[in-house]
């Protein structure tokens, strides 16, 4: 049996980028949370978007392992294009490190609504050795509130992404801070200085 911990995931929720197929390919980071990971089970909340539009439709969704800051930034805010990918069949984004797909079926609806998922197939596509770098992961936890505050408008969420740029700053690399500005410019703040406003 595959297990999900064959492929990364462990208990808790896992940030992984999340790829469906309707009218385009859609790619989105999600959360998905894990209780076992030697299961095969997990669970994603999805609100109402085009990720949620076709997993109701097909059934399916793919997620990738993938560490790259402008990855995880475009895909925040927009579709990642073929180009993006070495693998349409299965569906991996290049310099992902592991890919999964899974079986969906809605057990709640609302906003979110809750997915029971189920582990068909996957592959591990690399290795890498990461020590946790503060930076990503305060880049991660900064897409979260700047989506949010894209469709909520909540200014609440802007001092929050001011927090997390000064770890971005001190801890991440080029790339990080890169993500971090394309997410600031989506956000319509042209510049980091606007959030020294804040």
């Amino acid at each position: 049996m595959l297990r999900l911990r064959d492929f990364g995931f462990q208990e808790g929720v896992n940030e992984v980028i999340a790829i469906t197929f309707g009218r385009w390919i859609n790619t989105a980071p999600i959360g998905v949370i894990v209780e076992d990971p030697d299961g095969d089970s997990a669970l994603i909340r999805l609100f109402r978007n085009h990720t949620r539009e076709n997993v109701e439709r097909s059934g399916k969704i793919w997620v990738n392992v993938n560490y790259d800051p402008i990855v995880w930034a475009k895909s925040s805010f927009e579709d990642l294009d073929e180009s993006w990918f070495r693998s349409l069949d299965p569906p991996v984004i290049k310099g992902s490190v592991a890919w999964c797909e899974f079986t969906c079926r809605k057990i709640r609806s609302g906003e979110p609504s809750e997915f029971k998922v189920k582990l068909l197939r996957g592959g591990v596509t690399g290795c890498e050795l990461r020590p946790v770098n503060r930076g990503f992961n305060a880049l991660i936890e900064a897409l979260v509130y700047g989506t949010r505050y894209v469709y909520t408008g909540d200014e609440r969420l802007l001092r929050k992404i001011k927090d997390l740029k000064i770890i971005v700053e001190k801890c991440g690399g080029q790339r990080e801070r890169e993500a971090f500005v394309y997410m600031l410019n989506q956000i319509n703040l042209s510049t980091v200085e606007e959030l020294g406003e804040i």
